[in-house]
C-alpha cells in the first residue's frame, strides 16, 4: 500500500471520527432546555411573600428565540368552589444582568409574563433570568403550625429542567416542624429531591434528578404559629368579596330582586278576598260577553274577540257564514244599540264591506281587534282591575341590571375567557327560561295550542341546553357558575309577574264574583244541580243570547249539550239561523257551537297577524406535584 493511499484511509478515518463525534454531541449542545431553575421565596411577617427566580436557560434560535414565557396562576379554587386571587407585583426581569423588557398578559387563571423584544433575537447558548416578584395570601394558617406550600417552578413547562431547587428564608431564625417535596407532573407524588440546608428560618430544597417536560418541583414547610401575622377576619371577609365580587352581586342582587316583587306582590298584586260564589242566571248588568271574558281574565285575547264577533251577531249587526275552511263576516242592518267598547268594531271590520277571516284580510281584522281591545281598556282597566305592569316593569330593569352588573364584573376579573361564555350562556338560558315559564303559565290557563307547545318546547330545549353548556364551560365549579345561573333562574320570575302582579279592585273583585257564578250556571251539566235555584226555561232564545257568553268563559260545548233536545224538538234553524249558517249544516249544535268558540278563536288569531311575521396542607405529605400556591410553567417566544 502505497503512502498516498495510507493517508488517503487516515483522513478518511479521521473525517468519520469528527462527524461521529459532532453527531454525538450534538442533540446535547442543541437542546433546548433549563440547565437550572431557583426559587428562592422569602416569607415576611405580614404574610407576603418575596419571590425570586433565577431561571438559566439553553437557548438555540427554535422555541427560545426572542425570549421566554413565565405563566403564573394567580387564581385558585377552594374546596367549596369559591375563588381565591392572589396578589401578583413584577418589581423587576433581567437577562444576563441587564434589565429586559417584558409584557403581562392575562390568562384564564393568572399572568403570563412575555420576557423579551420583538425587534431582538437570542444568540445561541445559555442566558440566565432573573424575575423577582411579590405575591400575597399563599400561607396557610392552621390550627397548630402555619405553613408555605409552593410550587416551586410549576408543571407546565414546555423544557426539561436538569437541576430546580427551592429556597425558603423566614422572617425569624426558628425550627421548621415538618417539611415535604413532590416532583413530577401535575397531581404526581415522586421523591426526586432532598433537602440539601436546613437551619432554623432556611431550608433549602433540590431535585435528584432532571425533570422532564410538564414536571416540576413542589416543597412544603411548616413552622411554629406567631411568626407570620394572620390575617384578620375583616381581611378574610373582604378578600372574599373581591375574589368572587360577581358571585356576591348575583347572590345580593338576585335576594334583593326577590324582595322587590314580594314587596310588590304584597302593596299591589294581592287580590282582595272572594265572596261566596253562587250561580246566577244572567251576566253582571251591562256587560257584554268580551267585556265578561276581559274582566274575569283581566286582559285581552283572541277568544274576547271571538266571543264579541258572535254577541253582534246574535244582537243583530253582522252575520257569521262557514264556506269549507273559510269564515266570512257580513254587515247585517239593524240591531241594538252596542256598548261603547263595541262599537268601533264593525266599522273598522266592514270599512270595505263583507271580510273573509283570512290572513290577506289581517289589516282591517287587526284593527278591528284593536279597537276593541282599546275600548276594554278604557272602560274597565284601572277601574275593575289594576295590571300594575309598572310595577313589573321595574322588576324587567332591575333584572336587566343585575345580569349587566355580573357580566361586566366578571370582564373585569376573569376576562373574554370566562366573560364570553357567561353572556352566551346568561342570554340563551335566559331566553330557554322565559320559554319555559310562559309555556307552563299557558299549560295552567289552557291557552296553549300545539303548534305554540312545541314552539315553546323548542325554544326552552335549545336555548336552555345551550345556556346551561355555555355557562358550565364559563366555570369550573357550581359555585362559579352562580353569576350566570341566578339570571337565569330569576327569567321566569320576570317573565311571570306581569300576569301574576294583575289585581282586582275591591269593586272588580265583586263583578269578577259575579261572573264566576254566571259561569257556573253556564257551564254545570247536571241540571238537577240546579233546580232549587228556579232556573229560567230551556228555550233556543235563551241558548242563542248566552251562547256568546259561554264562548267567553269556556263553556260552550256544555252549555250546547245542555240546550241539544231543546234544540232538536224546536228545529236547529231556530237558534242563530237569522246570523249563522253554514255549508256542513247544523242539525249538530255541539259541533256547530265549538265550530263559533274554538274554531272561530284560532280562525282569528291566525287572520289578524301579517305574515312573516385551595386547599389543605402540603408538609403533613398530603400534597402533591403542582399543588399549593406558585406554580405554572413557560415556554419560549
Amino acid at each position: 500500500m502505497s503512502a498516498r493511499a495510507a493517508l488517503r484511509r487516515a483522513t478518511l478515518a479521521i473525517a468519520v471520527l469528527v462527524v461521529a463525534i459532532a453527531t454525538g454531541l450534538a442533540p446535547a449542545t442543541a437542546q433546548e432546555r433549563i440547565l437550572s431553575f431557583l426559587s428562592d421565596v422569602s416569607v415576611e411577617r405580614n404574610g407576603d411573600l418575596m419571590v425570586t427566580e433565577t431561571i438559566r436557560v439553553q437557548a438555540e434560535g427554535r422555541d427560545i428565540r426572542r425570549g421566554i414565557l413565565r405563566d403564573v396562576p394567580t387564581v385558585y379554587t377552594r374546596r367549596d368552589g369559591t375563588r381565591v386571587e392572589v396578589g401578583f407585583d413584577v418589581l423587576g426581569v433581567q437577562r444576563d444582568g441587564q434589565a429586559e423588557t417584558f409584557a403581562r398578559e392575562a390568562l384564564a387563571n393568572g399572568v403570563r409574563l412575555r420576557i423579551g423584544s420583538p425587534e431582538t433575537f437570542l444568540r445561541s447558548g445559555p442566558h440566565t433570568y432573573v424575575i423577582t416578584y411579590r405575591t400575597t395570601r399563599q400561607i396557610g394558617f392552621f390550627d397548630d403550625v402555619d405553613e408555605l406550600y409552593w410550587n416551586a417552578t410549576g408543571t407546565g413547562w414546555t423544557f426539561a429542567i436538569d437541576v430546580a431547587e427551592a429556597r425558603i428564608t423566614l422572617p425569624e431564625a426558628v425550627p421548621f416542624r415538618r417539611s415535604a417535596f413532590y416532583t413530577g407532573p401535575q397531581g404526581a407524588t415522586g421523591h426526586d429531591a432532598t433537602v440539601v440546608e436546613q437551619r432554623p428560618g432556611l431550608i433549602v430544597f433540590r431535585t435528584t434528578r432532571p425533570l422532564p417536560p410538564k414536571s416540576g418541583l413542589t416543597v412544603a414547610a411548616a413552622w411554629q404559629k406567631g411568626i407570620v401575622a394572620p390575617p384578620t377576619d375583616a381581611q378574610k371577609l373582604g378578600w372574599w368579596l373581591t375574589d368572587n365580587l360577581a358571585v356576591f352581586i348575583a347572590l345580593a342582587g338576585g335576594a334583593g330582586l326577590l324582595g322587590y316583587y314580594m314587596v310588590a306582590w304584597v302593596r299591589v298584586g294581592r287580590d282582595p278576598a272572594r265572596g261566596t260564589i253562587i250561580p246566577l242566571f244572567g251576566p253582571p248588568e251591562g256587560f257584554t260577553a268580551a267585556a265578561v271574558r276581559y274582566v274575569s281574565r283581566m286582559g285581552f285575547d283572541d277568544r274576547t274577540f271571538a266571543a264579541a264577533i258572535v254577541d253582534l251577531g246574535v244582537r243583530g249587526h253582522l252575520t257569521v257564514a262557514d264556506v269549507g275552511s273559510l269564515t266570512r263576516v257580513s254587515p247585517r242592518q239593524g240591531g241594538s244599540v252596542l256598548p261603547a267598547p263595541e262599537r268601533a268594531v264593525p266599522q273598522k271590520l266592514f270599512v270595505r264591506g263583507p271580510v273573509t277571516l283570512e290572513q290577506e284580510n289581517h289589516e282591517r281584522i287587526a284593527a278591528a281587534k284593536t279597537a276593541l281591545q282599546r275600548g276594554l281598556d278604557a272602560a274597565y282597566r284601572g277601574v275593575l282591575f289594576r295590571t300594575n305592569a309598572g310595577w313589573a316593569a321595574a322588576g324587567v330593569v332591575g333584572w336587566i341590571a343585575l345580569a349587566a352588573a355580573v357580566v361586566v364584573t366578571t370582564f373585569m376579573t376573569r376576562g373574554e375567557t370566562v366573560g364570553g361564555p357567561l353572556i352566551v350562556g346568561t342570554l340563551f338560558g335566559s331566553i330557554g327560561a322565559f320559554a319555559g315559564a310562559l309555556l307552563l303559565y299557558g299549560l295552567l290557563r289552557g291557552q296553549v295550542k300545539v303548534a305554540a307547545f312545541v314552539v315553546g318546547a323548542i325554544f326552552l330545549v335549545v336555548f336552555g341546553g345551550a345556556g346551561l353548556l355555555a355557562l358550565t364551560a364559563s366555570a369550573d365549579t357550581l359555585i362559579g357558575a352562580v353569576p350566570g345561573l341566578v339570571p337565569v333562574a330569576l327569567a321566569p320570575v320576570v317573565a311571570l309577574a306581569f300576569p301574576l302582579l294583575k289585581a282586582p279592585t275591591p269593586q272588580g273583585r265583586k263583578v269578577m264574583d259575579q261572573i264566576e257564578g254566571f259561569r257556573r250556571y253556564l257551564g254545570t251539566a247536571e241540571e238537577e244541580r240546579l233546580e232549587f235555584l228556579t232556573p229560567p226555561q230551556k228555550t233556543p232564545e235563551l241558548f242563542e243570547r248566552f251562547l256568546p257568553y259561554a264562548i267567553a268563559l269556556d263553556v260552550e260545548n256544555t252549555w250546547a249539550q245542555r240546550f241539544a233536545g231543546v234544540l232538536a224538538a224546536a228545529g236547529v234553524g231556530a237558534a242563530a239561523a237569522a246570523w249563522y249558517t253554514s255549508d256542513r249544516g247544523r242539525d249538530d249544535p255541539v259541533g256547530w257551537t265549538e265550530k263559533l268558540g274554538s274554531g272561530l278563536t284560532d280562525t282569528v288569531s291566525s287572520s289578524s297577524t301579517a305574515p312573516g311575521s385551595s386547599g389543605g396542607s402540603g408538609s403533613d405529605g398530603g400534597g402533591s406535584s403542582g399543588g399549593g400556591g406558585g406554580g405554572g410553567g413557560g415556554s419560549g417566544w
